[in-house]
């Protein structure tokens, strides 16, 4: 069983650091290297440095917003330096494993505060959806204010970068209507056995585990602090657009863009790191720089303006959770010793 899902787990590694390669490809293939690599000396860094501060106070925010939503399920004496820790955890997980930081960042907090994995999994959850309707209400303003620019780039940028990938759509259109057969036969299944599944030691195991789940998805409505859970909220995705639009100034090429460039990184650049790959790799590059043509930056610098942002996340991401990991064995060992001598 361990084997299985070892294969698994390495079979999705090595599919994500295909996809995040080929769309590297795709992206630098007709850029040049040692240009970008000279452009990179001319960068004004003290605007990055600034980004990285906006970056970590976005983080801090939301640490402390996974606090409010934690705290209506009765633990509240959550610090927000501990809760900060397992946020940075869980960006460094996701560097190594894609989506494993969500539960990385669940069990630091068990470790340090010993809440249940499947409580504070739930508030995760709870927390993932409210961020996409964030994302989907940032989109809306963005298709709104700038429909006609999204539009070329839809039907042009992408159609260019697909073209030839006939077959490839056939397959996936494939794959989509064998995965809906599989789930209907599943759900009938399950309805003509359903007797039999609520006797078994491993369903009902299963049901426990989801609605401790469940318990943490419903936090959001138990909130008291509704206000400061929605300030921070919008506080957080400002400090977003704040660390994008920033990193405009560092390059000459996109000091003069405005708030709809900047809104629309934003909203290209969420989408990327959202992708099922390593950090974003690939996705977060296509998706920036082929944007950015649209504001009539080209794209050997639409692509030194990704690399930049992006390598300024995946630098902060390895420092401050190298540290976050540091930190967190070393307050559990405290706490190890405190049980062990009282």
């Amino acid at each position: 069983m361990k084997d299985s899902l070892n294969f698994k787990n390495i079979a999705k590694y090595v599919v994500s650091l295909a996809i995040a390669g080929g769309l590297l490809y795709l992206v630098f293939r007709n850029v040049d290297a040692t240009a970008i690599l000279n452009k990179l000396q001319e960068v004004q860094y003290r605007w990055v440095i600034l980004a990285i501060i906006v970056f970590i106070v976005s983080h801090i925010i939301r640490a402390y917003r996974w606090n409010l939503m934690l705290h209506p399920l009765g633990y509240q004496r959550l610090t927000i330096f501990r809760t900060f820790l397992a946020v940075l955890t869980a960006y460094f997980a996701n560097l190594l494993i894609p989506r494993m930081g969500e539960v990385t960042r669940c069990g630091v907090l068990r470790q340090l505060d010993k809440v249940p994995v499947t409580t504070s999994l739930g508030t995760v959850v709870a927390e993932r959806l409210v961020d996409l309707l964030s994302l989907f209400v940032l989109m809306a303003l963005l298709f709104i204010t700038e429909f006609s620019r999204l539009n070329d780039f839809i039907t042009g940028f992408w159609q260019e970068k697909l073209s030839g990938l006939g077959e490839s759509v056939f397959a996936i259109y494939v794959f989509a209507g064998i995965l809906v057969v599989v789930l209907l036969i599943a759900f009938f299944l399950v309805r003509a056995f359903w007797d039999r599944l609520q006797q078994n030691a491993l369903f009902q195991k299963m049901q426990t585990l989801l609605r401790e789940v469940l318990k943490g998805v419903t936090s959001i409505g138990k909130i008291k602090k509704q206000g400061q859970f929605w300030l921070a909220t919008i506080s957080m995705w400002t400090m977003y657009f704040l660390m994008s639009y920033t990193v405009f100034f560092a390059i000459p090429e996109t000091s003069g863009l405005g708030i709809s460039a900047g809104l629309a990184v934003l909203v290209m650049g969420s989408l990327g790191m959202a992708a099922p790959v390593q950090g974003g790799f690939g996705t977060f590059h296509a998706l920036v720089s082929g944007v950015l043509l649209l504001y009539g930056i080209e794209q050997s610098d639409g692509v030194l303006f990704a690399t930049l942002i992006h390598g300024m996340q995946t630098l902060s991401f390895i420092i401050m959770g190298g540290f976050a990991f540091f930190m967190v064995s070393v307050l559990s060992s405290r706490k190890m010793k405190a049980a062990t001598t009282s």
